[in-house]
């Protein structure tokens, strides 16, 4: 897998994708996904398992062409910026301040409405980032977020155990107080925990989360890219 860094390389589309109105959630997956008849019962399973495990992963949902459009904008993004994190050399936030299409996508994107389902309000948009991981060290440590609302992790490489994908503690929103004194900075270790979950993703999922469920990412062990979108978003889940 680390040998693969060619078929990698962000590609700059032909024409730009643009973020249009604002879909609903059936508008989009009657356009994207698969399975025309299954459309509410996908929905449904999706907020089944954000409000009783805290994520949800929609498969499929960004097409190859939008992933190559925020990875190429983002990757210009990196090679532009001054400022870097003491801290976190691999999360590059404020997207949205950098290029009117992250602006347009954090705000009008087509998971807005999806993430309206599943939270049961309007989610309030904060801020876009951009993750890398290639370095095997750099880790970040299970904790949850400091406000309630929502997030969207898109996946621009495949990523699984090996390359440090994002992992859970299913439930643990429900129990906050119990996980209140973790710190993204500060080692914990729920590898043995009976409620972990690794979420492996391909290209192009989404996943959906509530931010006050535990999450970390391990380290990129085999040093193939882990690239991923993020989308944060206020607003307390009912």
């Amino acid at each position: 897998m680390g040998e693969s860094a060619p078929a990698n390389v962000c590609k700059k589309p032909g024409h730009a994708y643009r973020v249009g109105h604002l879909y609903s959630a059936q508008e989009y997956a009657r356009e994207n996904w698969q399975g025309g008849l299954m459309l509410d019962a996908e929905i449904q399973s999706l907020k089944q398992s954000f409000q009783k495990d805290g994520f949800a992963i929609a498969r499929g949902f960004f097409a190859p062409e939008v992933i190559d459009e925020i990875c190429w904008r983002a990757e210009k993004v990196l090679q532009d910026r001054t400022e870097f994190s003491s801290t976190y050399t691999n999360i590059t936030k404020g997207l949205e301040k950098a290029d009117e299409f992250f602006e347009n996508l954090l705000n009008k994107g087509p998971q807005i409405a999806l993430l309206q389902q599943l939270l049961g309000e309007p989610p309030v948009p904060a801020t876009a980032s951009f993750f890398t991981k290639n370095k095997t060290s750099e880790e970040v440590y299970p904790h949850i977020d400091a406000v309630h609302g929502g997030v969207i992790w898109v996946a621009i490489d495949n990523t699984n155990r090996d390359n440090g994908c994002i992992h859970f503690l299913k439930g643990s929103h429900h129990r906050e107080e119990e996980f209140s004194y973790l710190r993204p900075n500060q080692r914990n270790d729920f590898s043995k925990h009976p409620d972990l979950v690794e979420a492996a993703m391909n290209a192009g999922d989404m996943l959906l989360f509530q931010s006050r469920t535990v999450h970390w990412s391990g380290p990129n062990h085999n040093g193939s890219q882990r690239r991923g979108f993020n989308c944060f978003y206020t607003g307390k889940s009912s």
